[in-house]
């Protein structure tokens, strides 16, 4: 009897330790996340909050997969996925939660303290911004994402999407710390541009003086010296661009930017507004870019240039070079960094990797329809939905008028772009094929070998250990296609083999794949 009881209460023991262990961002399971407000006019004070722009939360307490999190404190977020829902009257609005509210030590499993849950405006398919972080992640630091079932005092407000945030443990996971420089580029559309403040482009990067209110109307830093170090990297891409590899990943920068084209995220970098990107300045003082925000990708957002809205002919058919080709000082990460032989070529490789693996073999539309299939029945139960069961239905064929907005169909408008890349002759250029990379470690030394046909030179980017920039080097020619370079052991690196008009670069998801020496 004793070892029956003993049993049980283990059992007991392990059932809630094995809640925690779960992965609240499990692609394979829907996150139930149940609120509780003492404060019957919840939502009148939560709109108050927000009116007011105070980052003050209400209290709540959360039931998360079943587990009881007391206190958390939860506000409204987001921009236009605020205003205009709520000023449509509708009542599914985005949230933002802070579980370590009232208790800081607090954590979610995994280490998180944070749940950021987007409404799905003007994304009828509602999986825009699952799947692009889930393509985004193959080639760059991305947040995770899955699907979240969210009620409010045992009501179904709805389903919402459930996106991992630029914080401590996705920090820690991709750059070895959290304590660095954290810069969002988020202007605020309420403050005014400060007198004798330089004329930029909202979160362009542009150099505005060394006065740090230049910069506060349109970043959010972490701390004072956060907004000096965003000062630095700016003066320099504008004064001295040749040095921005000592400063930034930027190969992270250009897969960003070929993500961004090739799968028409324009609600970023490279669109009007210039914004939704993070930049974190790890241990070593080396930036990362971070992609963030994509639930308008795949054409949710039509705005170039201005107010100029794009067609959907002219989204299908945007150019791999723009602003670059137009010499658009106002965009200075892609004119600066494009000037370069080398990085133009190294941007064309991953417009190239990633057209391949999603674009010309239809993978981007296989999971957008696994993600519907995955949703389907529990959209079927959301009162609250922002948009008819038709519109979700068709969403991925159709155009639908979402929020006063025109929203292309996911799949005809993808479609049309690879249509327009595979005619651009300049993408497929491959002129150097890798055959072999191996390493050989000597004493505290790694020499590596490298076979590439085609090529006029080889480099290669390495770093020691796991965080940190990576260093550029060109390796040394020994025979006809056969390069050399012997480094420090205990590195990462990748090859990028240059030709006249193309690179290839091994392994093709450089970056996120590594040739690793221990």
């Amino acid at each position: 009897m004793r070892c029956k009881l003993t049993l049980l209460a283990l059992l007991w023991i392990l059932v809630p330790f094995y809640s925690q262990a779960q992965d609240i961002y499990d692609p394979k399971k829907l996150v139930e996340i149940k609120l509780y407000f003492k404060n019957p006019k919840w939502k009148q004070t939560m709109d108050s909050l927000k009116d007011e722009k105070q980052e003050e939360r209400l209290v709540a307490d959360m039931v998360l997969n079943g587990v009881k999190y007391p206190g958390v404190g939860v506000r409204y977020k987001g921009n236009s996925s605020y205003a205009n829902v709520r000023k449509s009257g509708q009542v599914k609005l985005p949230l933002n939660i802070k579980v370590n509210h009232t208790d800081r030590l607090k954590k979610l499993p995994g280490g998180y303290t944070t749940l950021k849950l987007s409404n799905g405006f003007r994304d009828p398919s509602m999986v825009r911004e699952v799947l692009a972080y889930e393509i985004a992640r193959n080639y760059m630091p991305a947040p995770k994402a899955n699907f979240a079932k969210v009620y409010v005092n045992d009501e179904l407000l709805g389903v919402y999407t459930n996106a991992e945030s630029i914080d401590g443990p996705f920090l820690d996971r991709f750059f070895g710390d959290h304590d660095g420089s954290t810069i969002k580029a988020d202007p605020n559309w309420t403050m005014a541009k400060p007198p004798k403040c330089p004329e930029g482009d909202k979160c362009s990067l542009n150099y505005l003086g060394e006065d740090t209110l230049c910069y506060r109307y349109l970043y959010e830093y972490s701390s004072p010296r956060a907004a000096q170090d965003l000062i630095k990297l700016t003066r320099t891409l504008q004064d001295k661009p040749t040095e921005i590899p000592q400063m930034m990943d930027v190969d992270q920068a250009l897969w960003l930017l070929a993500f961004n084209n090739v799968m028409l995220n324009l609600d970023s970098y490279i669109g009007a507004f210039s914004q939704n990107y993070y930049l974190y300045m790890d241990s070593l003082g080396g930036f990362h870019p971070i992609i963030w925000d994509l639930n308008l990708a795949f054409g949710g957002f039509r705005l170039m240039n201005g107010a100029k809205r794009l067609s959907n002919d002219e989204m299908k058919n945007l150019h791999l070079f723009v602003h670059y080709k137009e010499s658009n000082a106002k965009r200075p990460l892609v004119t600066k960094l494009l000037a370069s032989n080398l990085y133009r070529k190294m941007y064309l490789a991953h417009c190239r990797t990633i057209y391949r693996d999603y674009l010309e073999n239809g993978l981007y539309l296989q999971r957008a329809k696994e993600w519907q299939t995955f949703i389907d029945p529990h959209l079927k139960e959301d009162k609250y939905k922002l948009y008819p069961e038709k519109a979700f239905a068709n969403s991925l064929t159709e155009s639908f008028d979402a929020s006063g907005e025109s929203v292309p169909g996911i799949q005809p408008l993808m479609d049309g772009r690879r249509d327009a890349l595979k005619a651009v002759p300049y993408l497929f250029v491959e002129e150097a094929v890798v055959t072999k990379v191996q390493h050989l470690k000597t004493a505290n030394k790694v020499k590596i070998n490298i076979q590439a046909t085609g090529a006029l030179q080889v480099w290669v980017f390495w770093r020691k250990g796991n965080v940190g920039i990576f260093k550029e080097q060109l390796a040394n020619k020994t025979a006809e296609g056969v390069y050399e370079l012997e480094l420090e052991a205990g590195i990462q690196y990748y090859v990028v083999a240059e030709g006249e008009r193309s690179a290839t670069v091994s392994p093709v998801k450089a970056g996120m794949e590594l040739y690793k020496v221990q």
